[in-house]
């Protein structure tokens, strides 16, 4: 608070005109009001106050006339206005791409949520890792996700929005879902088994070998067995005799023996009972026993039925029965032999 002095006019000027304010007596020297005596001091603080002028040189005077000091607070104006930041020079300040980045350091990571549960981070040995380390689940948003290699150029996963999901081999798909199941391209294996890439025939089942491969076979599990037919055709002279092999099943009831032309065909076991019977007669019954499963003499294109249906097989066991053809014909010719058959063995 400010003193309120009492006029000086045609006051003398050699202290001897006072003033008491607030317990202290000044005395009029002619310029100014002084504290007489010295250690005066004041009971009334609110006879002193403090004013703050605008900005500029910082200081700080007090006036004895008045009891008021007078601050003047720095002007910081032209620090302020040295930069104006953005997020290009924050970015900017120790970046050594040249470009506006974040740049983190190997083994340094962004961390999220209260427990930073949400990591992002690489290091030189893990490589680059994205990592929910706390509560809840991963969870990555998305109308279509694409997972690609580093380059951008091979795509390795996609999942579309009401549509397939689908994942790659080095750019091409291998397995694709669909709205009723699931496509795999190329070959399948699952518990160590390779499965097939094509379709079998009709009556036919997928079968494993034991040495981890499954493939198509005929087997009798699969249920009652159609009637099938195996054939040979071969180039003999007439009155000459060939041994040809022909595909069939491991074991099957022969139902007829089918001719082109005039022969004498006959069934085997195995190479070495068609060896052993080569000398025997056309007049002569085999042997009981010396492997021959069965034989017809025909007189041309003929279909001879076996009544009742003879038990055939291979006694290796291969899917081979082994033959001779004798050509009675009368000239060279091309004779073509047809077994009917219903496999009985897998």
């Amino acid at each position: 608070m400010a003193i309120n002095f009492p006029s000086t006019a045609g006051q003398p000027t050699n202290g001897s005109y006072t003033f008491t304010a607030a317990g202290i007596t000044y005395s009029w020297n002619g310029s100014s009001w002084q504290a007489a005596g010295a250690g005066a001091t004041a009971t009334d603080t609110t006879l002193f106050s403090v004013s703050t002028t605008a900005a500029g040189t910082a200081a700080l005077s007090y006036n004895n006339n008045t009891g008021v000091f007078s601050y003047t607070p720095p002007d910081l104006t032209p620090l302020l206005s040295q930069e104006a930041d953005t997020l290009s020079t924050v970015l900017g300040r120790g970046n050594t791409s040249g470009a506006n980045d974040i740049e983190i350091a190997d083994n340094q990571a962004i961390k999220l949520g209260a427990s930073f549960d949400l990591q992002i981070y690489h290091t030189s040995t893990a490589g680059s890792n994205i990592r929910e380390n706390g509560f809840g689940p991963l969870n990555i948003w998305g109308t279509d996700v694409n997972i690609l290699d580093s380059t951008g150029t091979e795509t390795k996963a996609t999942f579309l929005t009401g549509g397939a999901c689908t994942l790659s081999f080095s750019g091409a798909t291998k397995f694709q879902t669909t709205s009723s199941g699931a496509t795999i391209t190329g070959a399948l294996t699952a518990g160590g088994n390779t499965y097939p890439t094509t379709n079998g025939s009709i009556g036919q089942a997928l079968i494993g070998d034991g040495a981890g491969n499954i493939g198509w076979g005929d087997v009798a599990t699969t249920g009652l067995q159609p009637r099938k037919t195996a054939q040979v055709t071969q180039a003999i002279a007439s009155g000459a005799a060939a041994n040809v092999s022909i595909s069939t099943a491991k074991g099957f009831a022969l139902y007829s023996i089918q001719t082109s032309h005039a022969a004498w065909v006959t069934l085997y076991t195995d190479t070495t009972s068609r060896t052993a019977d080569a000398g025997r007669l056309e007049t002569t019954d085999p042997t009981p026993g010396s492997g021959v499963l069965a034989e017809v003499i025909t007189t041309g294109a003929v279909t001879q039925l076996i009544t009742p249906a003879t038990i055939c097989f291979n006694s290796s066991p291969t899917a081979t029965t082994y033959a001779k053809v004798v050509n009675k014909s009368g000239s060279t010719t091309n004779v073509q032999v047809i077994l009917t058959y219903v496999q009985i063995e897998a």
